[in-house]
């Protein structure tokens, strides 16, 4: 006679001090193991250490930033022999160094780490997971931290925008599978020893011992919750972060406050590089732009769009307008764009309006689109930007738009088109904050339904008021008004401001349960 069949667990990051007190906590339950993390000598260690009441742990090293390694564990958790029910992805490394000092290779590694390796690994594991359904709570686990919801300067804001994208993904897959009886917590412990998440809350905490941490975890992802904050210190410093504005942010991470408040004001003279801009508002933002002035290179795949655009703007208002056809999915057409901006002529103004959206649910959705989004709308972000600011910050002068979302602000219901919203805008009010003082400015535009051809072409129609969208140009004009206004977030039309201001006011449990009542999200 035998008994229930054991869970199966894989834990990445087992090798950390958080990854080794999950592996522990599963053991001591009787749980089967399946240890992933960069050192072999570490992932051995652990595996003699634990009981393996069922079987000996598996061992998985590699680096998740290296695409092979993470096939490796993207395969172990498709397979059908010996099936994962639970999958913990444990904390990825912080980065070592911010913008604009850190290397652009460091820095894509570490967003490779803490972003898209948790996008893989979760759309690996979950189609298994609800096809067979799973003995006890199953689901995913996936290890934040607090930095998600605070602001930060230098490499710690770096680590909170990944944050607040791990965070915002979880919370909206949550809401997605819960029908599916599915669990998925976020985890949020504060970083070790911490100080705030580097300087920018300068409040310290006693954090959670690594078994404290797995040991909440572990108990909110069986009774449900969505987020899992441990220790009280941290869920109070959480709840107020929500209602501090952003300049109140600058002065916390120690800014003067005549200069906190707000960046330096007024427009500015120069090229602009808009990428997206054969469309909606990256077309509005070169029509703007070349009203008032500015050279501009123009950045997007549709050559014949972009040379006509071109053409035009050059015959009507007198300006040099370059043309640089390139795909930002693709590793060359971002290499090509970032060597233009750290090597060419110097640009004034870089738009990163370029955006990519599936429709339909997560789990269904192929995993190479949903790799283009990723690439699109995060790593040439910060890709792009990583290759601007240094020539910028050394002339002491220069403008970084990042066009985000209304989106970002809110766990929508199974999209990873708000995650990664929620990544730029964390990232620009992050760097916002680390560049103050140096005559940049760096600010997220955050609209709301806009009037371009984004949602035609996800086969969507324009639904809800017509009050509720907003035209390309109105959301171009307020947002350039905002950014010479010195702002590090933007976002047009009053009845947006309202919806992102009640956000910040209503617990982020409502917040998810209203997202779980709407229709499911774009992919």
């Amino acid at each position: 006679m035998t008994g229930p069949t054991p869970r199966r667990a894989l834990v990445t990051g087992a090798d950390t001090p958080i990854g080794r007190a999950f592996a522990h906590r599963l053991d001591a339950a009787g749980d089967e193991l399946v240890l992933a993390g960069g050192s072999r000598d570490a992932l051995e260690a652990l595996a003699g250490e634990l009981g393996g009441a069922h079987a000996p742990p598996e061992v998985l090293p590699g680096d998740l930033a290296d695409a092979d390694d993470l096939d490796l564990v993207v395969r172990r958790l498709q397979a059908d022999t010996r099936p994962i029910d639970l999958l913990v992805v444990g904390p990825a490394p912080a980065h070592t160094a911010g913008l604009p000092e850190a290397d652009p290779a460091d820095l894509r590694a570490a967003l490779d780490r803490g972003a898209g390796a948790v996008l893989a690994l979760l759309r690996a594991a979950l189609p298994g997971m609800i096809a067979r359904g799973h003995p006890g709570p199953g689901g995913v686990i996936t290890v934040a931290g607090v930095a998600a919801f605070l602001p930060a300067t230098g490499a710690a804001g770096l680590d909170g925008a990944v944050q607040a994208y791990v965070v915002t993904l979880s919370e909206s897959l949550a809401q997605a599978l819960a029908r599916d009886g599915l669990g998925i917590t976020a985890v949020c412990p504060p970083p070790p020893g911490t100080r705030g998440p580097t300087s920018a809350v300068p409040l310290r905490l006693a954090p959670p011992t690594p078994d404290a941490v797995a040991a909440t975890a572990l108990a909110d992802h069986a009774a449900g919750r969505a987020l899992s904050v441990p220790g009280v210190p941290s869920r109070a410093l959480v709840g107020v972060s929500r209602l501090v504005p952003h300049p109140a942010a600058r002065v916390a991470a120690g800014h003067a406050p005549s200069r906190a408040r707000r960046g330096p004001r007024g427009p500015r003279p120069g090229t602009a590089l808009v990428t997206g801009a054969s469309s909606g508002i990256g077309a509005a933002f070169a029509e703007h732009l070349a009203g008032r002035g500015h050279d501009l290179v123009l950045v997007a795949r549709d050559v014949e769009r972009l040379e006509a655009t071109a053409e035009r703007l050059h015959r009507q208002e007198g300006v040099r307008v370059d043309v640089l056809v390139a795909d930002l999915a693709e590793a060359a057409g971002r290499r090509r764009v970032a060597e233009r901006l750290a090597d060419g002529p110097p640009v004034a103004l870089l738009v990163n309006n370029a955006g990519y959206a599936t429709a339909g649910e997560f789990v269904d959705t192929d995993p190479a689109a949903l790799r283009a989004n990723y690439e699109v709308n995060m790593a040439a972000v910060l890709e792009l930007t990583a290759a601007a600011l240094p020539g910028m910050v050394a002339r002491g002068a220069g403008d970084v738009v990042n066009v985000s979302s209304v989106a970002g602000f809110l766990p929508g219901r199974g999209s990873v088109y708000g995650a990664g919203k929620a990544y730029v805008t964390a990232l620009s009010r992050n760097l916002a904050l680390t560049v103050a003082g140096s005559g940049v400015r760096v600010m997220a535009l955050c609209p709301g339904f806009t009037r371009t051809e984004f949602h035609q072409r996800l086969g969507q129609g324009r639904s809800g008021p017509s009050w509720a969208w907003l035209d390309a140009e109105r959301v171009v004009a307020e947002g350039m008004d905002d950014l010479e206004a010195g702002k590090a977030v933007s976002v047009p039309g009053a009845v947006y401001k309202t919806i992102v201001g009640v956000t910040r006011l209503v617990p982020r449990s409502l917040l998810r349960a209203l997202a779980a009542r709407s229709g499911s999200g774009r992919g």
